[in-house]
C-alpha cells in the first residue's frame, strides 16, 4: 500500500493522508469539472467521518480552492477512500482488492444498472459519482454529497417506518435491475460477486470471535437460559451457514448483493419539510450475488428501530416484495417473477445468516461512537476490551432481548 503521512489532527485525532494526494493528482479531473479552470491554489485533506462512523477505510473530505481565468475562485469537494495501514488490513487486501471492486462498481455496474431504467424512461440513480485519478489502485473518489444536503440517519436510533420503505425500495430496484442486467448480458465479472465471506479464515476473524463473546455475555440478557444450548451450537458451524449462502442457488431468485447494507452506508436527500427526496447507496465494496435474503436480513436486522425491528419485519418483506416485482415488471424481466412464499422460504433457509446480522453487525451499529473503534478492534480476539463493550452495551442488549426468542422461533439458532 502507498506511504502515508500524518496530517494535523482534526476533530481530536490524528489523520493519515496518503502522500500522493497532492494537488497535481487532482489537475486532470479539475479541468474537466471546473469551467475555465487556471490553476489549483490550495489543497485540504480531513477525516470525512467521526471516530466510530467507519470500520472498512479510511474515510478523507478533500477540498480543493480553484482559480478561474477570470480570476474567481471556488472550491471543489471529494470523499476519498484510502487504506488502513495495518498489517491486518494488508491481509485482507491481498484476499479482496475492496478497492478495485468498488471502483469498477461505481465505474461500470451502477451506470450499466442505471442504465435499463433509462432505457425504459425511467430515472433511477444510486449513488454518488465516482471519478477516476492517475493514483494506483489502493483508492476511491467520490463526489461529497453533503452540499446537496444528503446525510446518514442516526445509526444509534435506528431507521423508522418511512426511513425503511425508502431503503427497502432502493434495494428492490438494485436487485431488480441487477437480475435483469444477469439474464440479458451474462454473469457479472467474479469480482463482483463473491463477497467478503469467501474463506473460513475471514468468517473466523470477523463472525465467529464475535459469536463467542456474545456467549460470554449472554448471562446478562433477561431470558438467556433458553437459548444458551442453541446459541452454543449455532455458534459452532458460522461457516457452513455462510458457505451455503455463498453458492447461488438456481431455484431461488438471485440479484447482487450490496452486501454491507447498513445505515451508515445509506443516505438520504431531504427537501425543506424534512421529507425524503432521494436515497443513495455508498460503500460498495463487498457486493455478492445470490439471495437477496442477505441483503434484506443484514440490513433489517441491523439498522432499524427497535419497536419496528421484528414487529413489523413480515410488513417490511411484504413491502420489499411488491416494490421488487413492479420493478422487475418495468424493466421487462422475462423469467417467473419471485413469488412472496418463495421469499420466505428464501429467508427461511438462510435463517442461520440473521443470527449472524445480530451477533456480529448489529453491535458495531449500535455502539456509541468511540476512539476504539477501528479495523483492528473489529479482528480483535472475544477477550479484547473493545468486543466486551460491543457485547455489553446496553442499547445492544435490549435489542438482544427482543430478538433472541424472534430468532428461536424462526429456526435461526438451529
Amino acid at each position: 500500500m502507498p506511504p502515508q503521512t500524518k496530517d494535523e489532527e482534526v476533530d481530536g485525532r490524528d489523520v493519515l493522508i496518503p502522500e500522493w494526494v497532492k494537488p497535481n493528482a487532482f489537475e486532470d479531473l479539475l479541468k474537466k469539472e471546473v469551467k475555465d479552470f487556471k490553476q489549483t491554489k490550495s489543497l485540504r485533506a480531513k477525516a470525512g467521518v467521526s471516530a466510530g462512523e467507519n470500520y472498512a477505510t479510511v474515510m478523507l473530505r478533500v477540498e480543493l480552492d480553484v482559480e478561474t481565468k477570470d480570476e474567481g475562485l471556488q472550491t471543489k469537494a471529494f470523499m476519498l477512500k484510502t487504506p488502513h495501514q495495518s498489517e491486518a488490513y494488508r491481509k485482507i487486501i491481498e484476499k479482496t482488492d475492496v478497492f478495485d471492486v468498488e471502483r469498477g462498481m461505481y465505474l461500470e455496474v451502477v451506470p450499466e444498472l442505471e442504465k435499463l431504467y433509462r432505457d425504459v424512461g425511467v430515472e433511477v440513480t444510486f449513488g454518488a459519482k465516482a471519478y477516476e485519478l492517475p493514483a494506483g489502485d489502493y483508492y476511491v473518489l467520490l463526489e461529497d454529497l453533503r452540499p446537496r444536503g444528503f446525510r446518514n440517519a442516526d445509526r444509534l436510533q435506528g431507521l423508522d417506518q418511512t426511513h425503511t420503505e425508502n431503503v427497502l425500495r432502493k434495494f428492490a430496484q438494485w436487485h431488480a435491475a441487477s437480475a435483469v442486467r444477469v439474464e440479458t448480458k451474462g454473469p457479472f465479472e467474479p469480482k463482483y460477486t463473491a463477497g467478503l465471506f469467501k474463506t473460513k479464515d475471514l468468517v473466523d476473524a470477523l463472525c465467529t470471535g464475535s459469536a463467542k463473546t456474545l456467549l460470554k455475555h449472554v448471562d446478562k440478557y433477561e431470558g438467556h437460559k433458553a437459548y444458551i444450548e442453541d446459541l452454543t451450537s449455532v455458534s459452532k458451524k458460522l461457516f457452513e451457514v455462510v458457505d451455503d449462502l455463498n453458492t447461488p442457488k438456481s431455484d431461488e431468485f438471485n440479484a447482487l448483493n450490496h452486501g454491507d447494507g447498513w445505515s451508515n452506508n445509506i443516505m438520504f436527500q431531504y427537501n425543506d419539510k424534512n421529507e425524503i427526496l432521494n436515497t443513495y447507496f455508498v460503500d460498495l465494496q463487498i457486493p455478492k450475488y445470490g439471495t437477496v435474503a442477505q441483503d434484506l436480513y443484514y440490513f433489517l436486522l441491523s439498522s432499524t428501530q427497535l419497536d419496528i425491528k421484528t414487529s413489523k419485519f413480515d410488513y417490511f418483506i411484504w413491502f420489499y416484495h411488491t416494490e421488487l416485482v413492479k420493478h422487475l415488471k418495468l424493466l421487462n424481466y422475462s423469467k417467473p417473477l419471485p413469488s412472496l412464499r418463495s421469499l420466505h422460504d428464501a429467508l427461511n433457509r438462510y435463517s442461520g445468516w440473521a443470527f449472524i446480522c445480530c451477533a456480529c453487525i448489529m453491535g458495531y451499529v449500535l455502539l456509541d461512537p468511540t476512539e476504539e473503534a477501528d479495523f483492528d478492534k473489529l479482528l480483535a480476539n472475544e477477550d479484547s476490551t473493545f468486543k466486551q463493550t460491543i457485547f455489553t452495551n446496553p442499547r445492544y442488549k435490549k435489542h438482544m432481548e427482543v430478538l433472541l426468542p424472534w430468532l428461536h422461533h424462526r429456526g435461526a439458532l438451529s
